[in-house]
């Protein structure tokens, strides 16, 4: 991206939508990205203090007639340094105010996606401001604008949203048949394409989750959770420890009371592998467990204390089997 460019998108300088739309995707592009388009943000901005000395600026080069050689009193430096950092935060979002209602219109059409891989997960900052969480093997689908009327995404996945509070334009996630509505609220959506079962879980707020399929809905209420039967087109509330619905975000997984079959799903998607069960096995034992930052055969060797199994790894692909304890002689 070119630097000048991006700099004409700072200053609110860029007229073209085409042009704000090539900036915009390139930003949401990478976590990369982001973070060296605040670092420049960041960096302009401080280029026009009167005294940046002491203000860590990142390595970039400015023009010279971008420095301030006006000196003001102590009060009014400090009000310029409150008034400039608001600017900079806010400057992204008040750029696309200025957009024309018809082009705003044209770019709520007009879609980024992002695809995090099994194995893996991942973090960004829609434009109004909310923080989204994405797990692994997740889908996520947002345009480049936001509608006047409300901000509405969609995932395939499971994904954790803080979303920024705004009564006027609703936050609406669409997951198949599963719409989760919110203003301003902390919640898990957990809706991979191959699994039974959609379900989204309360943390802080309220939601009203509706199966647009035959217009059931339901709302929520903190510590609670909504589960969409993908077969009988159901809903379900109840009550749950939210814990162990959202810690992946913080890198845990956390199970209790967990069937061996759930416990080999979540492996499968954390780890990116294919396992293979022995039939002989019995995949409803329970387990009750948290697991932080261990290794793939480090978590089958956790399993393995409890369940009579042994395993083999090979790339991607994990065998495990019945072990069969042999009586000793007597």
């Amino acid at each position: 991206m070119n630097e000048e460019k991006l700099i004409g998108y700072i200053q609110g300088e860029l007229n073209l939508a085409d042009e704000i739309v090539e900036v915009l995707d390139w930003i949401e592009s990478s976590t990369e990205n982001q973070r060296n388009y605040t670092q420049l943000k960041n960096a302009w901005v401080v280029a026009g203090l009167d005294h940046p000395e002491n203000v860590e600026v990142p390595d970039f080069s400015f023009p010279k007639n971008k420095q301030n050689s006006i000196h003001r009193d102590l009060f009014g430096s400090f009000l310029k340094y409150a008034a400039i950092f608001v600017l900079a935060f806010f400057m992204g979002s008040l750029t696309l105010y200025f957009i024309s209602r018809s082009e705003r219109n044209a770019l709520s059409a007009q879609y980024n996606s992002i695809e995090v891989p099994y194995g893996e997960r991942s973090q960004i900052t829609l434009y109004d401001g909310t923080k989204v969480w994405l797990n692994s093997g997740t889908k996520l689908k947002y345009p480049v604008v936001f509608s006047p009327n409300s901000r509405e995404v969609m995932i395939e996945g499971e994904a954790f949203f803080d979303v920024a509070r705004d009564t006027k334009h609703p936050f609406i996630v669409s997951a198949g048949n599963l719409k989760v509505e919110v203003v301003g609220t902390h919640f898990d959506v957990c809706a991979y394409p191959e699994d039974n079962e959609f379900s989204t879980t309360l943390e802080e707020g309220s939601v009203i989750a509706t199966n647009i399929a035959n217009g059931m809905f339901a709302k929520l209420n903190p510590g609670e959770q909504v589960i969409l039967s993908r077969e009988t087109n159901g809903l379900k509330c109840q009550h749950v420890n939210v814990d162990l619905y959202t810690s992946w975000k913080e890198n845990l997984l956390k199970f209790d009371d967990a069937t061996f079959e759930e416990v080999i799903k979540k492996m499968e998607r954390w780890y990116d592998v294919k396992i293979m069960v022995d039939p002989a096995i019995n995949t409803k034992e329970r387990y009750t467990m948290t697991i932080k930052t261990e290794s793939l055969r480090e978590m089958l060797f956790l399993v393995s204390k409890t369940t009579k199994m042994s395993y083999e790894i090979k790339e991607n692909k994990v065998m495990i089997k019945k072990t069969i304890t042999k009586k000793g002689k007597r």
